[in-house]
Formats: structure tokens, sequence, C-alpha cells
């Protein structure tokens, strides 16, 4: 999966097919998407840029659910 952050627009018709990958992409991986996401909604936010927040919102709330199924929690800390 090549993405640099994970973004949902409302709605998106590939969202499915993220996921789908989300559930294949190794932790290391995911958990790096995690945190560029979380960054990336940190300066729209700062920006306010509430468009691009919006969609990356969704992209963070979908990456903490796929962690809990697979396992694993994703610390916004570290």
């Amino acid at each position: 999966m090549d993405l640099d952050v994970l973004s949902f627009g409302h709605p998106d018709p590939e969202r499915a097919q993220k996921e789908a990958l989300l559930r294949d992409v190794p932790q290391e991986d995911f958990i790096a998407l995690y945190h560029a996401t979380r960054t990336a909604a940190r300066i729209a936010r700062q920006s306010g840029d509430m468009e691009r927040l919006y969609g990356l919102t969704r992209g963070l709330k979908t990456l903490q659910r796929i962690s809990g199924e697979r396992g694993f929690r994703l610390d916004p800390r570290s």
C-alpha cells in the first residue's frame, strides 16, 4: 500500500478497498501510517483546514479500529 497519510472523503467509494489493504500492511508500516496521518491532522487543525482535517480524522478512526481488530493498540504519544 502506497499511502503517505490516510484520509477518507465522505462518501469514499474506495474505502472498502483501502480498508482491505490496511489489514495486510505490516504492523511497523501501519504504525508509521498512523503517526504520519496524526501529524497531518495536527497541521490541518493548526492551519484551520477543516475539510482536510475531517478526512484525516476519519482515517485515524479507521486505523484505530483496524489496529484493534489486528490485536494491537496505537499510542498517540509514541
